[in-house]
């Protein structure tokens, strides 16, 4: 009790402790008429974050998933107990939409609620803003081919890039996302944009994938959320030789003395553009088209020539658009004149052995003699000669048919055309009978 009077004595009778101990009481009676008369007070919560999680709602049992949605943030006004709307904040709150009603793809209004977490009860008096604009789609994986794109890679002179082999690693890639966004995907790139000078295959890392619009509009791959199970890609770039080649036909079955030049071939293209992989094969300088034999050839004269067909069994690519070439003649100054030929003028060579005896059995052929004119003035059927060459000929009855190349020995300018033949004939040889043995 002595205690308790010296703090009377001490403290009471002090004008700030008087004045301390009416604020205490104030705010004691404040507190007291506060949650009594008024329980609830309204707040304000900036920066809430709108969730775009719809798992288990109708939307997302249909398939459906979120692509975008317009509204990231909300500011709400909550109306709650005094003593607990305190705790509430942008860190326990969640903005959120209701998708259970959307079953289809497409653009929808939706409105934004609050939820929470924490257990404190509340009241939501408004959201701002109160509507979003929410895309939904359906997520599909589809499989795309992937092109290399090199601008700024650059083939020394005599080499080129080769098409054929001119790839990408992988050539192939998934790329899943919303299908509105993959059905604008129509190129697929691997672009990479390192400067290099190359004479030699050569394979580049580090590619990125690049997606355009039909229209060639470039797609951002993040915000039209596409993921493609590649990011990186390895570009192949295969290096060949290339050479412009000169075309030309050449003449089979011409005699020694015959004057090549008197036969002018046009041809409807003098050069093709040929590639090779092999750096070890030379391309050489001309491509002869074929062989023409000389008997075939008149005026009015016209062959085709594949250029694929001359370059089977061989490295030699052809990498022009050119596929064939027509072989003509220039017929100017030349002119044509029929004979015809005793078989006495036809010798035969190469017989296939001393078995059999050869004989020609056709008495005459017509020929067509072909050549300036002065040459034809002066030339006879004595002036032309027939060989009947059996070399590698297979022979299996006594009459058979075979060719005949004629010559005109006297003339440089002249030569006979024609497919004509003669019919052979083969009779068993006689054997030479022995002198007889004479006893002495």
């Amino acid at each position: 009790m002595k205690f308790l009077s010296n703090l009377r004595e001490k403290y009471m009778s002090s004008n700030l402790f008087l004045a301390v101990l009416a604020g205490i009481i104030a705010v004691i009676l404040w507190l007291a008429i506060a949650l009594t008369q008024y329980p609830s007070v309204q707040k304000t919560v900036h920066k809430i974050p709108v969730s775009l999680n719809i798992s288990g709602s109708a939307a997302s049992q249909n398939g459906l998933s979120v692509t975008s949605c317009d509204v990231e943030e909300v500011t709400v006004e909550l109306l709650g107990s005094r003593t607990q709307i305190g705790y509430l904040s942008n860190e326990n709150l969640t903005a959120y939409f209701d998708a259970d009603n959307v079953t289809t793809t497409g653009e929808r209004k939706l409105t934004l609620k609050i939820k929470s977490d924490s257990g404190i009860k509340y009241e939501v008096k408004s959201v701002s803003p109160s509507k979003a604009t929410v895309f939904f789609d359906k997520m599909d994986t589809r499989e795309f081919h992937v092109v290399p794109l090199t601008p700024n890679v650059k083939i020394v002179e005599g080499k080129v890039k080769n098409p054929d082999e001119y790839s990408c690693i992988p050539s192939q890639i998934s790329i899943t996302g919303p299908s509105a966004k993959l059905d604008l995907i129509d190129k697929c790139y691997a672009v990479s944009n390192k400067e290099m000078s190359l004479d030699t295959s050569y394979v580049l890392s580090g590619a990125e994938l690049q997606l355009y619009t039909k229209d060639n509009a470039p797609i951002d791959i993040e915000a039209a959320s596409l993921i493609s199970n590649t990011s990186t890609f390895d570009i192949n770039i295969a290096v060949r030789t290339q050479k412009k080649v000169g075309l030309t036909a050449a003449i089979a079955y011409a005699p020694e003395n015959f004057n090549r030049d008197t036969i002018k071939f046009k041809l409807s293209s003098d050069s093709v553009t040929l590639a090779c992989n092999n750096s070890q094969v030379e391309i050489p300088d001309i491509l002869d088209l074929g062989l023409i034999p000389l008997y075939e050839i008149r005026p009015g004269f016209s062959r085709t020539f594949s250029i694929e067909k001359r370059l089977e069994n061989t490295e030699l690519i052809n990498v022009s658009d050119l596929e064939s070439v027509v072989v003509t003649i220039d017929a100017k100054g030349l002119e044509e004149k029929p004979m015809t030929i005793n078989s006495d003028h036809i010798e035969i060579s190469n017989q296939p052995d001393n078995t059999y005896e050869y004989s020609i059995i056709t008495e005459k052929i017509d020929v067509t003699v072909i050549g300036s004119a002065e040459s034809l003035a002066e030339i006879t059927a004595e002036d032309i000669f027939g060989e009947v060459n059996l070399l590698n000929t297979t022979i299996t009855e006594d009459q058979f048919n075979q060719g005949v190349i004629f010559s005109c020995p006297s003339f440089d300018d002249v030569w006979v055309a024609t497919n004509g033949k003669v019919t052979m004939e083969r009779t068993k040889a006689e054997k030479a009978t022995s002198a007889p043995t004479r006893l002495p």
